[in-house]
């Protein structure tokens, strides 16, 4: 199976490409700066590195050469996606050897035909049927779909999120108080949960340390919030937290986080 790490730093961008590439059978790891990119490609030596040219912290042709110079990545095969629309860097692109250039906003139908080309493989390879990503399997062998834990107390939100992840393929379950949702996971246990970061009795964060405190198996968490408040981001990292969405957020975008995080 081909490996893939893309490196970008807008999260829903990243998230979105993660669930296209896998759809296609192969493997992804996000990387959304510099360093990590660097740390994440000498570890997994991946077999092509889908590359944002605008990067917290420097720039996607500067990390192309320090690619090139690591013995890991030399001869890994480098596709370049970019907002801008300067017509020299295409000349600077070529210059440093890469696969391709794809300018945002560009279908999947384009980004499919580029990996292909490079790998080699048919250009008309269609992708994969999602829905086995999105099920467990009895002890017989037998499929379940995977459930959903919603924790909002807003019930119309919480209500618009179940509607989303049913038609998604996925079992949603809704509680509107942290007590609840502690309890509906301990006794459920939900492959994932979504976790409003405001909630009645008790705030999301300690809901969070409660419920992977009480359930056998680490549960993926995305958090959801109103506040725009950074500290609240950098405390769903520490919790361990797969994602991390400010409200009012793009439907498909979450829904990416949470097929990307069931994979």
């Amino acid at each position: 199976m081909k490996k893939i790490l893309i490196v970008e730093d807008d999260q829903p961008i990243a998230l979105a490409l993660s669930v296209r590439l896998k759809a296609y059978g192969y493997t992804t790891w996000i990387a959304d700066d510099g360093i990590m990119a660097i740390t994440m490609a000498v570890r997994n030596k991946p077999d092509l590195i889908l590359l944002d040219v605008a990067l917290p912290g420097g720039n996607g042709l500067t990390l192309i050469e320090q690619f090139h110079a690591l013995p890991e990545t030399c001869k890994t095969p480098i596709v370049l996606t970019t907002a801008s629309h300067d017509p020299e860097l295409r000349k600077k692109a070529l210059a440093l050897g890469v696969s391709g250039l794809l300018r945002k906003p560009y279908d999947a139908q384009e980004l499919a035909s580029v990996i292909h080309s490079t790998f080699g493989d048919p250009p008309n390879s269609e992708p994969k049927s999602a829905p086995e990503s999105q099920k467990r399997h009895t002890e017989s062998g037998q499929p379940m779909v995977k459930r959903i834990l919603i924790v909002e107390d807003d019930q119309k939100i919480a209500r618009g999120l179940a509607v989303r992840m049913k038609a998604a393929g996925f079992e949603p379950m809704v509680a509107n108080d942290g007590v609840s949702g502690i309890r509906c996971a301990v006794d459920q246990r939900p492959d994932l949960v979504l976790l409003d970061v405001s909630l009645p009795a008790g705030d999301g964060f300690s809901v969070a340390e409660s419920i992977q405190k009480s359930v056998p198996h680490r549960v993926p968490i995305i958090f959801l919030t109103a506040s725009k408040l950074p500290e609240l981001r950098s405390r769903a990292r520490q919790l361990g937290a797969v994602g991390f969405f400010e409200k009012p957020y793009e439907a498909h975008a979450l829904l990416a986080a949470v097929q990307h995080s069931l994979v």
